[in-house]
């Protein structure tokens, strides 16, 4: 990877040495948690605070789109788990289920084919209607009375 650097102007609060060169420390940190400051010319400093600078732009575009869960929970934010549901909320879908089974059992043979065919297979109307060798609006008229005979047995 190459980097261009265009060189900064020099800093005003530079330091002169003599013979005429500026130099400015960096602290520098190393892997193991130890610093050590290092004294630099003032062109070597202001390469070092371009590289920085650089880096930081390229941390930032990397991760700018990718910010991780753990990264809101150190932050104090944590997110409502939906998945989970209450005992009460359990219990609601439990017993409608098994009223809506109850519905579908009363139902004639032929309309719980049409039910477990749309419902659980997935199948659409143009699907099974060529299977049965009828037209799609007899499919789809069908279904509209499986549904008002469902909410008729529902109390809905």
């Amino acid at each position: 990877m190459k980097i261009f650097l265009k060189k900064p102007k020099p800093l005003p609060s530079a330091v002169l040495i003599g013979g005429g060169f500026s130099m400015q420390t960096i602290k520098y940190t190393f892997a193991d948690g130890t610093t050590n400051e290092v004294e630099v010319t003032e062109d070597i400093y202001l390469i070092h605070l371009e590289l920085l600078q650089q880096e930081k732009r390229n941390h930032w575009k990397e991760t700018r789109r990718h910010t991780s869960l753990y990264y809101f929970t150190d932050m104090g934010i944590d997110f409502e788990d939906k998945l989970t549901e209450s005992p009460l909320d359990g219990y609601i879908r439990k017993e409608n289920i098994a009223s809506i089974r109850k519905a579908i059992s009363m139902l004639t043979p032929k309309r719980q084919e049409l039910v477990y065919n749309v419902f659980f297979l997935g199948k659409t109307y143009t699907a099974i209607a060529k299977e049965q060798g009828v037209c799609r609006s007899a499919i789809s008229q069908q279904m509209k009375t499986v549904y008002k005979q469902l909410r008729k047995h529902l109390g809905a």
